[in-house]
């Protein structure tokens, strides 16, 4: 049974050794000549090699490591150094195959378990994580996007940002950078090259001038996207700043009315069941300011439904023309935002994309946040959005 687990290139089973708590397999090279890894000529081993122990697959609940000797070469092409071993990496104090399955293990738990279901220590599991890792993201050099949607997630409270980038058409993240800077943004493009920043043909992106200014400057004949969720979140924002404004003027018996219902006038009307809908109407029959901020909100949710471009920005104008009758501050300094973004929404009703799948990634990493308990390290948390949601080179092995 041993013989079929130890099989390795150069090397046989010797000799297995129980210790109690764990299990030594000793293995002993076969032949006394091995390839170059520099240019492949076939040289023989020196006398000279020096013992190592690696860990390796557990066996049951023991832990098993590996005893064998590493020969040193001397070969005519000025090659000196140790042997290369198909079942272990060079400096690795593990086998390839023990690697493979801390990675795996650390793709969908936290270090702490790995390290508890492994038997290692925290720092040698998040070394093996990021170097199995980095060898799988694929290199922005081998993508060429048309389309792109630029997001920004807080990974620390205190307005800390990291700018991701994402393939619409592929829906993966292929670039991650510190802040949400115009000279962010740069970064990326400067990675991705002039060639290829040219041939992006729309990015869709919030109404945030720092990557509105770095996307015009990089990508000559792009077409900018504002995301129509980030638009109907400030006309959601406006709504709420009306409620807080007409509770606070509300007389005891209103403000026991319009207490708890915040969720309730957020909500779209057509997701509301019926005893909700008779609760709502009652609130808006006793208060005709919130009413019409209600029905201001409704409207432009209906607006951005449309498909029909031409409808939907008639409509729009309509909207606008309501707003100034309304004179709801609120809602005119969202009006005036829109206007000054007019060009993006109304791309935004000639191409209908949105970042909606960045909202899925955005889950995944706020799960990879939860179980880390947030990262101390930077890029080692870039690293895992990538591993979660990135491009990862296709292979048998996380090689």
């Amino acid at each position: 049974m041993f013989r079929n687990i130890y099989t390795f290139l150069g090397y046989v089973l010797s000799g297995v050794i129980d210790y109690g708590d764990h299990i030594v397999v000793s293995l002993r090279k076969t032949h006394k000549t091995t390839r170059c890894p520099t240019c492949g000529r076939r040289i023989r081993v020196s006398k000279e090699s020096y013992p190592r122990i690696i860990r390796d697959l557990d066996i049951g609940p023991k832990q098993a490591y590996l005893s064998y000797h590493e020969y040193k070469l001397d070969c005519p092409c000025g090659y000196r150094g140790y042997e290369r071993l198909d079942f272990v990496e060079q400096y690795s104090r593990a086998t390839i195959r023990f690697e493979e399955y801390v990675y795996r293990l650390c793709l969908n738990l936290p270090l702490k378990s790995v390290c508890e279901i492994a038997g290692i220590d925290w720092k040698a599991a998040k070394n093996i994580d990021i170097r199995y890792t980095q060898k799988r993201i694929e290199d922005l050099r081998n993508i060429s996007p048309k389309r792109i949607g630029i997001d920004e997630i807080a990974y620390e409270k205190g307005h800390h940002y990291l700018s991701v980038v994402r393939d619409i058409d592929l829906g993966k993240v292929i670039w991650v950078g510190l802040d949400r800077k115009s000279a962010t943004l740069d970064m990326f493009f400067n990675e991705l090259g002039p060639e290829k920043s040219a041939l992006i043909e729309i990015v869709v992106m919030d109404m945030w001038d720092p990557y509105i200014l770095s996307v015009r400057i990089n990508c000559p004949n792009v077409e900018i996207v504002f995301d129509k969720f980030h638009v109907i979140r400030k006309i959601t924002d406006a709504l709420d700043k009306v409620r807080k404004t007409e509770f606070a003027d509300a007389d005891d018996d209103e403000r026991k009315l319009m207490k708890h219902k915040r969720f309730l006038m957020l909500k779209r009307r057509e997701r509301l069941d019926h005893e909700e809908l008779e609760t709502l109407d009652k609130l808006m029959k006793k208060n005709e300011t919130l009413y019409i901020a209600y029905l201001l909100k409704e409207q432009v949710s209906d607006i951005f439904d449309r498909e029909n471009v031409h409808s939907a920005l008639i409509r729009l104008g309509l909207w606008f023309r309501n707003v100034r009758t309304s004179a709801l501050e609120p809602f005119i300094n969202v009006m005036e935002t829109i206007r000054r973004y007019y060009y993006g929404i109304a791309n935004y009703f000639r191409h209908q994309l949105t970042n909606a799948g960045s909202e899925g990634f955005n889950t995944k990493i706020n799960i990879i946040k939860r179980r880390a308990y947030g990262f101390a390290d930077l890029d080692y948390f870039k690293l895992k959005i990538f591993q979660a949601c990135g491009i990862l080179k296709s292979a048998q092995s996380p090689c």
